[in-house]
């Protein structure tokens, strides 16, 4: 059975505790650590960023155009999962970070429930929308990483 999970492009004010481990402090990421450092050396660091009741995800480097997504659970709103996108160009959106909460990632008590793959399904979704979107990519993951070792 799929939890109640809800998307949206911003949280409330009340968890950036929750979004500070996802994005800053996650457990997850020494999986991914060459590719995290190589994103925020070509884009700058990801930012939280207070809007006026709300929190989104900036991109120091990036004034424009990144976008976040927020798996979200359902009856409470904490965020579970963030993806911080960009249109790379007319046909690209590429994903610049992803966080999910440890229970979610592989290896999780969740890990069942393919948190990041909902995630990232949502996101191209979403970019089917918009006029030339051709392809959704990832800056890193395992996979990449195994193919430049």
């Amino acid at each position: 059975m799929r939890e109640p999970v809800t998307f949206a492009s911003k949280v409330a004010i009340e968890h950036r505790a929750t979004l500070e481990r996802l994005l800053f402090f996650n457990g997850c990421q020494s999986r991914v650590a060459r590719g995290i450092v190589d994103v925020i050396d070509r884009f700058g660091p990801p930012e939280i960023e207070l809007d006026g009741e709300w929190l989104r995800v900036k991109v120091s480097e990036l004034s424009s155009g990144v976008q976040s997504l927020f798996a979200v659970e359902a009856t409470t709103g904490r965020p579970l999962g963030v993806a911080v996108y960009m249109r790379a160009d007319l046909e690209h959106v590429t994903v610049l970070h992803v966080g999910l909460s440890e229970e979610y990632c592989a290896g999780g008590e969740r890990e069942s429930l393919n948190l990041l793959l909902r995630l990232l399904k949502e996101i191209r979704r979403s970019s089917r929308r918009v006029k030339g979107v051709r392809r959704v990519s990832v800056a890193y993951g395992a996979q990449r990483q195994r193919a430049q070792a």
